[in-house]
């Protein structure tokens, strides 16, 4: 597993923005969206890739995030719950994001072993970054219609598309 790597360094450029942390927290607070899937779909589309989802299930970054990513997460968000009451846990707080943001870190590394073998794509950045969110819509839904995507959902993911194709 290569922790640095390409993936990585965008992850972390990208989401230094303040408008692509702005969009991807809303993305992920309010409709359940992965922050490292839209950062990954936005990386594949500069590497000329397409978002293979059947690939990406049974990935190993997908067991990871089911089983470490997530739960540390809602560790996390508990934590930050109480800790109003109880300052002496600002420390463990702290403690916990680093984990979770290790954790993330991981399940990049698995997502950019899996993209190695994919093949390059004829097209623009701007298509194959708006194919692979609507890839990652449609995995993510019960339907596969994505015209169902709440307003304010597509809104955020035009704004992350944006901020993406201006930054690179």
């Amino acid at each position: 597993m290569q922790l640095q790597n390409p993936l990585w360094a965008f992850a972390l450029k990208f989401y230094s923005y303040s408008e692509v942390e702005a969009c991807c927290l809303a993305l992920q607070n309010e409709y359940g969206m992965s922050i490292n899937r839209l950062l990954y779909a936005a990386w594949l589309a500069t590497q000329h890739k397409l978002l293979d989802t059947a690939a990406l299930q049974q990935s190993s970054a997908q067991q990871w995030q089911h089983d470490m990513t997530h739960p540390l997460r809602a560790l996390r968000y508990r934590v930050r719950s109480i800790r109003a009451d109880e300052p002496v846990l600002d420390a463990f707080y702290v403690t916990m994001r680093k984990a979770e943001l290790e954790a993330e870190r991981i399940e990049l590394a698995y997502l950019y072993a899996l993209a190695q073998s994919w093949p390059e794509e004829v097209g623009s950045v701007e298509l194959l970054i708006k194919e692979n969110v609507k890839r990652l819509l449609a995995e993510d839904s019960t339907s596969a219609d994505t015209l169902l995507v709440p307003a304010g959902q597509r809104d955020l993911l035009t704004s992350f598309c944006r901020y993406i194709l201006t930054s690179t």
